[in-house]
C-alpha cells in the first residue's frame, strides 16, 4: 500500500473579499475551511465523500473546539494543517494547527466526525476501511477537548430564524456555517470590535431543512455566550463563545445584549 499522508497543509492568503468588519478571518469562515481541509485529506487517504458514498455513508460534523491566540489578517498568508487524532468505526477525531506565514502559531481546533448512512441516517460501519487508524498521529493539539454546554434558563436573549436557499448545502440540510453566524449575530458588532472569539464549541446534535424556523436563545456570561438553537421542542445545536479583550485592550465588560 502506498505510504499514508498523515498530516496534510493548505496555505491560503486572506484577502478584503474574505474578512468581517475587523479586516480578519470571520469564526465561520474558519469553520468552512476546517471542513474543506478536512474534505481534502479524506479524500487523500481514500475516505472521502465519493469513497463512502459508494457504501451509502458520508461523514457529518458532529463537534468542533478551537482557539485562537489571533485570527489571520488582511492580505496575510496563512495556513491550516490536519491529522487523525482517533479512529474508530463510527466516528473520527480530527485536529487542526492554524499558522501565519511567518509560521507563528495562530491556533488550534479539535473536530470530531461520524459517518452515518445516507438512507436510514443512523451511524455506519466503517470496519471496511480500518487501514485509517494507520494515520493516527500524535502530532501535538495543547487546547482542551469539547466539554458539556448547558446553557442558562431561562435565555436573555432570542431571535428566530427561518432557514432559506442559500443555508442549505449538497446533503440538502443546513450548512454548518450557518449555525456559527447566527450564534455570532446574538452579540454586537461593537463587541467583536474591542474583543475576539478566543475559544468556540459547537455541538451539532440534529439536521434542520429548507424552511424550517428555529429560536436562536443566547445566555450571557461574563466573557462570552452559551447559546442553543432548538426547532420544535428540540435540540439542533449547542454552542458556547469566549471572547478574550484585543491586544490593546485590557479592561473586562459583560458582552452586551444585541438591540
Amino acid at each position: 500500500m502506498t505510504q499514508l499522508k498523515v498530516l496534510h497543509t493548505h496555505h491560503y492568503h486572506l484577502t478584503a473579499a474574505q474578512c468581517n468588519a475587523q479586516s480578519e478571518l470571520a469564526p465561520s469562515q474558519l469553520i468552512q475551511q476546517i471542513i474543506e481541509v478536512a474534505t481534502e485529506h479524506a479524500d487523500i487517504l481514500g475516505v472521502g465523500f465519493k469513497d463512502l458514498q459508494r457504501h451509502g455513508n458520508l461523514w457529518v460534523l458532529s463537534r468542533v473546539a478551537f482557539e485562537m491566540k489571533r485570527f489571520p489578517r488582511l492580505l496575510e498568508d496563512y495556513s491550516l494543517t490536519t491529522w487523525i487524532e482517533a479512529y474508530n468505526r463510527h466516528f473520527s477525531e480530527r485536529n487542526f494547527e492554524i499558522r501565519s506565514g511567518s509560521g507563528e502559531i495562530l491556533g488550534y481546533a479539535r473536530t470530531i466526525w461520524v459517518a452515518i448512512n445516507m438512507d436510514s441516517r443512523r451511524p455506519a460501519d466503517l470496519s471496511y476501511i480500518s487501514y485509517i487508524s494507520e494515520t493516527v498521529s500524535d502530532h501535538p493539539c495543547p487546547i482542551d477537548k469539547q466539554g458539556k454546554i448547558r446553557p442558562i434558563d431561562p435565555p436573555q436573549i432570542v431571535h428566530e430564524y427561518t432557514f432559506r436557499v442559500s443555508d442549505i448545502d449538497l446533503n440538502r440540510h443546513v450548512n454548518s456555517t450557518r449555525y456559527v453566524e447566527l450564534i455570532l449575530n446574538q452579540m454586537n458588532l461593537a463587541d467583536f470590535d474591542d474583543y475576539f472569539l478566543s475559544r468556540f464549541e459547537i455541538e451539532y446534535r440534529r439536521e434542520a431543512h429548507y424552511n424550517d424556523t428555529v429560536e436562536v436563545a443566547s445566555s450571557l456570561v461574563d466573557n462570552g455566550l452559551l447559546t442553543a438553537i432548538n426547532l420544535d421542542g428540540q435540540t439542533m445545536c449547542l454552542a458556547r463563545s469566549v471572547m478574550a479583550p484585543r491586544e490593546n485592550k485590557t479592561e473586562t465588560k459583560n458582552i452586551n445584549q444585541q438591540t
